[in-house]
């Protein structure tokens, strides 16, 4: 790439690092500080928030140093090796997280909506699926590390030869990742989210008091909308960068630009996705908002102290004044 592409995807991608940072240490914070928002749904996105802290804070900085050293890592020897691994495996393991927490959040929703008496009490404690999450999309991107090669000139590339004939490797790697990452998933928690639509729209839950289940239904149909509108998202802003990664395995052809901007276009969902949660839950809006006016009233009636400070400051000048006339 030229140098003004790459001003100008460095411009981009610093724009999308402020926005992800603020509402994804924000998403944290809420949850951390407020109980009553605490719940199945918001300890997943919080653990999608620390996924995206670490594409914002590792993979990002990562891309955009590429843009000037041409592959070329910063650090040399073992340290450089470890962290040239470290943060490739990075890149791929957080992507694998986010969209497995999508589809816990699917099934759980499932469960919540379609067998409201059947709920399965392991699958509900956070304490218990967070670590599931993590290890399950370390496990399933185990392979990154291996094919790091860091020896040739200080460069932290891929070499798929490791595993044999590298055109076979890519195009075996590539549909691989295509698959779990995306494909697999995004059927499976589209067909969860169109079964617990059907039930919950065109189906009257059955029990004592009209007025509550009126008040369930439109509850549950509340945090569906969101769960899927952040989805859509993920699947929407992860759409080009998954196509190009099948295209350049078929075809074998290079095209950096078309590449950087598939894979900003695809980091973008590290910077939407707290702020879709926070801005479309009610509990979390909520909290945001009186989290906003609480420090708001706090500036304001510190200014007004600081303001009748000024006041009795002047008053007293002007009676010492008085006094010595």
């Amino acid at each position: 790439m030229g140098s003004a592409e790459s001003i100008a995807f460095t411009t981009m991608y610093l724009i999308t690092m402020l926005v992800s940072l603020v509402g994804n240490i924000l998403l944290i914070y809420i949850v951390w500080k407020r109980p009553d928002v605490r719940s199945l749904t918001s300890f997943m996105f919080v653990n999608m928030a620390v996924a995206d802290l670490l594409v914002t804070m590792v993979v990002i900085p990562y891309n955009i140093s590429n843009f000037y050293t041409n592959g070329v890592w910063p650090m040399a020897s073992l340290v450089g090796e470890i962290t040239c691994r470290t943060v490739l495996f990075v890149a791929f393991f957080t992507i694998t997280t986010s969209i497995i927490c999508l589809t816990f959040m699917a099934v759980d929703r499932f469960y919540a909506v379609v067998y409201p008496f059947r709920r399965l009490l392991w699958f509900r404690r956070p304490k218990i699926l967070t670590p599931i999450v993590w290890i399950i999309s370390m496990a399933l991107m185990c392979i990154v590390p291996v094919l790091v090669d860091f020896k040739s000139k200080n460069q932290c590339r891929f070499k798929f030869s490791i595993l044999g004939d590298a055109s076979k490797v890519i195009r075996g790697l590539f549909i691989y990742f295509f698959i779990i990452n995306y494909l697999f998933p995004v059927c499976i928690t589209s067909i969860l989210y169109t079964i617990t639509a059907r039930k919950l729209w065109f189906h009257v839950v059955p029990g004592d008091g009209e007025q509550n289940h009126r008040q369930q239904e439109m509850t549950k149909k509340k945090v569906l909308r969101v769960l899927i509108i952040v989805f859509s998202a993920f699947v929407l802003c992860w759409l080009p960068g998954q196509v190009f990664q099948l295209y350049m395995a078929v075809r074998g052809v290079d095209l950096p630009i078309v590449e950087t901007a598939c894979l900003w276009f695809g980091h973008n969902n590290s910077a939407i996705n707290p702020w879709l949660y926070i801005c479309l839950n009610g509990k979390m809006y909520s909290a945001f908002a009186s989290m906003i006016g609480r420090k708001l009233r706090l500036k304001k009636r510190d200014s007004t102290l600081e303001t009748k400070e000024t006041e009795m400051r002047h008053l007293a000048v002007d009676g010492t004044e008085d006094s010595h006339l």
